[in-house]
């Protein structure tokens, strides 16, 4: 056998796409690949320059793709009228099928007013910040990268591997046995916890030169060692927290000495691709710096003159000379993440009229928002995004919490942005919640106290009310209403079942409804246990009482379910879509998680058992045979998921650890969710009639699902296939560049396969429209609930 670099290069970015547990599933084969003997893993210079051409080719390609599905889609005057396709709204009520109360209409009632330049702040910050980091020309503030700190960035703010001495390399291999994410057997870069080989070796990091200015990058990165720790010392000594030969890393044949390795270490860090980990790809950032700065793993950089979170904001007194960005300039690949900023153009051009409500997004002080960006160490970890080799922009095969980076793109982006806090009526506040879930614990920084290595849940919602302190103390609007014009969002398992009672009278968007008081946790992963109790002065006290014990997790008054992120090409089979319609040809559907397996929930707390009784009982009383229920995992409902959805007549709607993103599934495919999970509000419930294109079925009636689905008349599931029809485009978010351009790939297939013309199936009108999606769904919510905030519209 022998294998080629470009075989381990595809190994490695198939890798990389994938989601956490199917990449940890194939990391024995991509090891067995490159632990084969030396000379068999084969290949030349030539081979990687041919490599790289055909993948510029391949880009080139797509891009061309890309332009053409756009044409198709919106396709021509005499094209779109020839389809029959039904008209979109035009009045406020034709935008309200199956509201709930009066929040929708007002929002189209009202009279847009002119857009106004944007404002721009001249601010000086202390030192410049040091050179290193990002001054908030608003305030004064200087935002820091991690690394540094202090007032002006100058101040060392590390974070140390573990067991790391002062030279940045290991206190002692046989000192300490314990193992962790960050321990590392090479040098540190302190300022992330990231292992990589020792300055001795050919390819070890090598830091730049003494006295260089602060930020100035090494002179080699050096190849990474994560997941690489030695099982044995020099001299065969074993190393009880390592697993790779000592040779495999440090011989003459090993990774970080030799041409061409005898073994690979995993290339797992953003902005490095590639089987030796050397090929430079763009980092992520959030709307990748509006194309006006440079991405550090999360942390803009911002080019001379523009500033803000995002690089959107023009310094006061700044050149007015047109500058283009830079994806109209020197990468032109960064045009198929960027999304333009409305609020930032000046003059106003794409909405010269705007609607209320006005959000200011907050600059969050990195330590509770782009820090925990830059401390990821897995790349596909909190983004829905990511580049690949040639710089292309790929989705994320697997992010359960992507709502959290997409939803920070489409306010930054949004028309309803404005750039003065006077003028706000709400504040959104970007903290990586749901990223701290996924960085949490593989190291002691970021910890919240510092001293306390909590649950996920804890450490996330001290950070939180950290930054709602941090407002406080520092700008004069989140106490000036007492925080209740203030959103945030709680995109894991159990939403905001844990956060703090200062902070709960805010806004909360979360994908978890439930509403019974009081609450203990679902999930059976003790890591989310959120009733564990914890004592410390930061909290004056037991955290519980002023957390889970103090209010329900959601609030429908206040609050609202929105919907998962689902990318287009995840529903493409969907009639909505253009679709051919399937015959619903399925009774009953559900596929997902069971966790069946032996040992792994045996209190059988996951999904409050109801997935697992379920399966059982299908088991048991042969249902696929009997009743054309099919209910399993992927091992015994195999098949396109979205073709299946799209066959399906009913959908089970059925918790995991908290929320479960089923509801989605079903409502974008036209299949009649069938939801089972008491006292939980699913998306959208507080302001829809769900009860017109679903039904309910309490827990304690398990045993009779199957008799109450069948007993739903067949003009009673037409009704609410039509219903489902008018509100599905509620459930699915566009409006970024990506979402887009999926969409009108999918679209732009559909037509292909009917003439040229998208089938006029009922909703398909919606099937590439941003009208009424779900982030416009959530400005008119927010719209008409003003007056609740400030007593007046």
């Amino acid at each position: 056998m022998r294998a080629t670099e470009k075989e381990l290069l595809c190994i490695m970015n198939s890798r990389a796409t994938m989601g956490r547990h199917k990449a940890a599933l194939l990391l024995p084969v991509l090891l067995a690949v490159a632990m084969l003997p030396l000379g068999s893993a084969v290949f030349t210079e030539e081979e990687i320059l041919s490599f790289t051409m055909t993948d510029a080719s391949l880009e080139g390609h797509s891009r061309s793709l890309l332009q053409a599905t756009t044409t198709a889609t919106t396709g021509s005057s005499s094209t779109s009228a020839a389809s029959a396709l039904p008209q979109l709204p035009s009045t406020p009520e034709e935008h309200c099928p199956l509201a709930r109360g009066t929040w929708c209409g007002p929002y189209y009632q009202q009279t847009p007013t002119p857009r106004p330049p944007p404002k721009r702040g001249n601010k000086s910050c202390p030192n410049n910040c040091s050179g290193v980091g990002q001054c908030h020309y608003d305030h004064g503030i200087c935002y820091c990268p991690i690394g540094f700190g202090g007032p002006d960035c100058s101040t060392p703010r590390k974070r140390p591997c573990w067991r790391m001495g002062p030279d940045k390399r290991d206190e002692g291999w046989h000192n300490h046995t314990d193992w962790s994410h960050s321990r590392c057997a090479g040098i540190c870069d302190d300022s992330n916890s990231m292992c990589y080989c020792p300055p001795e070796t050919k390819y070890g990091r090598k830091e730049a030169p003494p006295g260089s200015p602060p930020g100035t990058p090494p002179v080699q990165v050096g190849r990474p060692m994560y997941w690489c720790q030695p099982s044995t010392d020099k001299d065969g000594t074993p190393v009880k927290w390592g697993a790779v030969k000592y040779e495999d890393l440090f011989g003459p044949g090993g990774w970080c000495n030799a041409d061409v390795p005898k073994f690979l270490c995993p290339c797992r860090i953003d902005g490095r691709i590639g089987a030796l980990c050397n090929i430079p790809v763009e980092q992520f950032c959030p709307n990748q710096c509006s194309g006006r700065g440079e991405c550090d793993q999360g942390f803009c950089r911002c080019h001379a003159g523009w500033y803000g979170s995002d690089c959107s904001r023009r310094r006061a007194g700044a050149s007015m000379e047109e500058t283009l960005p830079d994806y109209l300039g020197p990468k032109p690949w960064l045009a198929a993440a960027v999304t333009p900023p409305v609020a930032a153009e000046d003059p106003p051009r794409t909405a010269p009229q705007r609607k209320r409500p006005y959000v200011y997004v907050y600059d969050v002080k990195p330590e509770y928002s782009s820090d925990i960006l830059q401390y990821r160490i897995e790349r596909v970890n909190c983004k829905y995004r990511q580049w690949e080799l040639g710089n292309n922009s790929v989705w994320i095969t697997y992010n359960a919490y992507a709502v959290e980076p997409l939803l920070q793109e489409l306010f930054l982006t949004s028309e309803h942005r404005t750039f003065d806090p006077e003028e706000a009526d709400y504040f959104f506040v970007p903290i990586m919640w749901a990223c701290l879930f996924d960085v949490y614990g593989w190291n002691p920084i970021p910890r919240w106290p510092a001293d306390v290595h909590g649950p996920r849940p804890y450490g996330a919602s001290v950070m939180q009310l950290r930054t709602a302190q941090w407002l406080n103390a520092t700008f004069p609007w989140f106490s000036r209403r007492g925080g209740r014009d203030h959103i945030w969002l709680t995109a894991t398992d159990e939403g905001a079942c844990s956060v703090f009672k200062d902070v709960w009278p805010g806004i909360f968007l979360t994908h978890w409804g439930r509403t019974d008081f009081p609450h203990l946790p679902n999930s059976q992963y003790h890591a989310d246990y959120y009733a564990a109790p914890i004592k410390h002065v930061e909290h004056d006290g037991e955290w519980l009482d002023q957390t889970s014990r103090a209010h329900p997790c959601f609030d429908p008054k206040k609050d609202l379910v929105i919907p998962a992120f689902k990318r287009p090409e995840h529903y493409k089979r969907s009639p909505y879509m253009g679709a051919p319609q399937y015959e619903r040809s399925i009774f009953l559907f559900f596929r997902g998680d069971l966790r069946i397996a032996p040992g792994q929930d045996p209190e059988c707390k996951y999904s409050r058992c109801i997935r697992q009784t379920l399966y059982n009982m299908s088991r048991e009383g042969n249902w696929r045979e009997k009743y054309n229920v099919w209910f399993g995992d992927t091992r015994n409902v195999p098949g396109d998921y979205s073709e299946l959805l799209a066959k399906s007549v009913f959908c089970l709607v059925l918790p995991g650890d908290g929320w479960s993103p089923r509801l989605e599934d079903a409502v974008l495919h036209g299949c009649i969710p069938v939801i089972i999970m008491d006292d939980v509000q699913v998306v959208f419930e507080s302001i829809l009639d769900v009860t017109a294109f679903s039904i309910r079925i309490a827990q304690k009636d398990l045993a009779k699902v199957v008799d109450i689905v069948q007993a739903v008349p067949e003009g009673q599931i037409r009704i609410m296939q039509n219903n489902l029809a008018k509100v599905w485009y509620r459930f699915r978010y566009l409006g970024l560049k990506m979402a887009d351009a999926d969409a009108a790939a999918v679209v732009s297939e559909h037509r292909a396969t009917n003439g040229g013309l998208l089938r006029p199936n009922p909703g398909a009108q919606y099937a590439a429209s941003r009208v009424d999606d779900a982030f416009s769904t959530l400005m008119q919510w927010l719209y008409a609930r003003i007056p609740d905030i400030q007593g007046k519209l």
